[in-house]
């Protein structure tokens, strides 16, 4: 049935998900190009793979790679470029992951080309015969795919470059200095490195200390300056030996420090952020998997729900560098909750205009224009409350509870024999309580005020510069 289909493509995200964090990790150790080369093969060789399958489950297996390559590769290009541009991150994040949303526009205008080129009508069960010649050029199809995915990731792995560090604050040993009054040695603290091209000055160092007689250990905060400086871990008065929580999802806070993924798994403002961001996300994840198999009844033309699909996945990725500029104009916290807002609406009208070729296409491609949002903003988001230095493994671990939780979500309904429209309403109802959530995200972080950092952004975003 047309539900169960629905593994196929949610297989391909789970995989993603369950190597986000991985892809991280290896970033770090053997860096950007080789990371993404990795992602190509396993890209192109599950999808070459998938031309020898003649079952649905050996076709789930062949995605399940292809989603394991796209999640090694998909981090690597956006921390290559964050540390290139160390401003307007929401922009460049949206310019980078438009790739992820033009690939599959233009790559299934050509797989659909191929593979039907007569647009011949599904069966009564939105299928097509085994016996068909549509259902016999499927295995070239992939085959196809492989080519393309395998000549496009190449060439995107070999324009990857580091940037020449010229700053290696990182790297000054620790040294002593007698203090003028007390004639104390105390250890000279490496300079942190500048953050968004902003270089501490002498007053903003004289703020950074370090507690010499305390256990602890160091952990960075930023600074009123917007750089990184090691503070010693506060402990909860009165004796208790707990860490002091640094955020919390209760209270305003007015600082941002860098968190290692454990650390930050120990907060519950990174809950706040994964559960809000599955409630925002899913609405198009349940869409792109969906919106063939629920407008096929309706209006019974394959090419043009193959093309309302790609031209969706373009607007997905053009959108990304729409909302990344409308975050660095209005902030990334509030748009990302006016989007979430406006997800579950336009699913509402989705389901009530199935009928109408003009309105669906229309509300297909605005949910997906939508659904690109998380992806542009939900790194940044990552980068500004838990820090830069772990952000590849930080958000690859908020990824992969995002895309577990959205499969296990969507997958379930494959099981089922639910209606679509019962259950496209039930994403509806889960996307408001998404929207909620990016509230309340929003207000604890209406306090953080870091006028240094706020005149430089406006300085130097593309969209406050022409203000």
């Amino acid at each position: 049935t047309t539900h169960r289909t629905l593994h196929v493509y949610t297989v391909t995200f789970l995989g993603q998900a369950l190597t986000m964090y991985g892809g991280g990790v290896l970033e770090k150790r053997i860096g950007a190009r080789s990371t993404a080369l990795l992602g190509t093969f396993l890209i192109s060789g599950g999808t070459l793979l998938a031309s020898f399958c003649t079952s649905l489950s050996s076709v789930v297996v062949s995605q399940a790679i292809v989603g394991l390559g796209i999640g090694v590769a998909y981090s690597a290009p956006i921390l290559c470029c964050f540390r290139r541009f160390t401003s307007n991150k929401a922009l460049v994040t949206g310019i980078i992951t438009t790739g992820t949303g033009f690939g599959p526009f233009l790559f299934g205008l050509i797989a659909a080309a191929y593979v039907n080129p007569n647009n011949e009508p599904t069966n009564d069960a939105g299928l097509f015969p085994p016996e068909s010649v549509i259902v016999q050029r499927v295995p070239s199809m992939f085959v196809l795919l492989s080519v393309c995915y395998a000549t496009a990731g190449l060439l995107g792995s070999f324009l990857l470059s580091e940037p020449v560090d010229t700053i290696a604050t990182d790297a000054l040993p620790a040294g002593k200095t007698i203090l003028p009054n007390s004639g104390e040695s105390t250890p000279i603290l490496p300079i942190p490195k500048p953050l968004n091209g902003i270089v501490p000055s002498s007053e903003d160092l004289e703020k950074i200390y370090f507690d010499s007689n305390s256990n602890d250990e160091s952990r960075m905060e930023k600074g009123s300056y917007g750089g990184t400086a090691p503070i010693t871990a506060k402990r909860n008065v009165g004796g208790n030996s707990r860490r002091h929580k640094r955020y919390g999802s209760r209270t305003k806070f007015k600082l941002t420090y860098e968190l290692t993924t454990p650390e930050m798994i120990r907060d519950s403002l990174c809950w706040l952020v994964i559960a809000g961001a599955i409630g925002s996300g899913v609405l198009g994840f349940w869409t792109a998997a969906t919106f063939k198999s629920f407008g096929q009844p309706y209006l019974k033309d394959d090419h043009f729900l193959t093309a309302v699909g790609s031209i969706g996945c373009l607007c997905s990725g053009l959108s990304r560098t729409l909302w990344g500029s409308m975050a660095d104009c209005l902030g990334t916290f509030r748009t990302i909750e006016l989007v979430s807002y406006a997800s579950p609406v336009f699913m509402i009208l989705y389901t009530l205009m199935p009928e109408n070729k003009g309105a669906f296409g229309f509300l297909v491609c605005g949910q997906f224009a939508l659904w690109g949002a998380n992806y542009c903003l939900y790194p940044p988001i990552a980068a500004f409350l838990f820090g830069e230095q772990n952000m590849g493994t930080n958000y690859g671990f908020i990824f992969f509870v995002f895309g577990v939780s959205s499969t296990f979500l969507i997958d379930i309904c494959g099981y089922t024999s639910i209606r679509f429209e019962v259950l496209n309403l039930a994403f509806a109802g889960i996307g408001f309580v998404g929207a909620l959530l990016n509230s309340r995200l929003r207000y604890l972080t209406t306090d953080i005020k870091d006028e240094v950092i706020m005149k430089h952004h406006r300085a130097t975003s593309s969209v406050g510069s022409i203000f």
